[in-house]
């Protein structure tokens, strides 16, 4: 155990991790409360590109955990970064879900 509380940052899945469904699986605040008060860094990754991080944010807000948006990290974001180093300034046809929208227009 002490190996792990020695380590600086975390990377974190989220849908069977952090929550079920709309639900906070158990332990997950006691961690997180963990990461904050230990001057954690962490991130929260997402191969759902469906929600922002706000979005995100405000999902676990419901379930009653805070965590700012900047720990979130979705395949939407991913996507983003690839497009944009692969082909600068380009336009593209999107089909998809606010969370990758909004990723790629940004």
């Amino acid at each position: 155990m002490e190996e792990l509380r020695a380590k600086r940052g975390f990377i974190c899945d989220m849908d069977g991790v952090i929550y079920h469904g709309d639900r906070l699986l158990p332990g997950v605040r006691e961690f997180v409360d963990w990461l904050y008060n230990n001057d954690k860094k962490f991130l929260f990754l997402t191969n759902n590109s469906s929600k922002t991080p706000l979005e995100l944010k405000l999902k676990l807000k419901n379930m009653g955990l805070d965590v700012d948006e900047t720990h979130f990290y979705t395949s939407a974001l991913a996507t983003a970064k690839f497009v944009s180093q692969q082909s600068p300034q380009c336009s593209a046809y999107v089909i998809g879900d606010s969370g990758l929208i909004g990723a790629l227009y940004q």
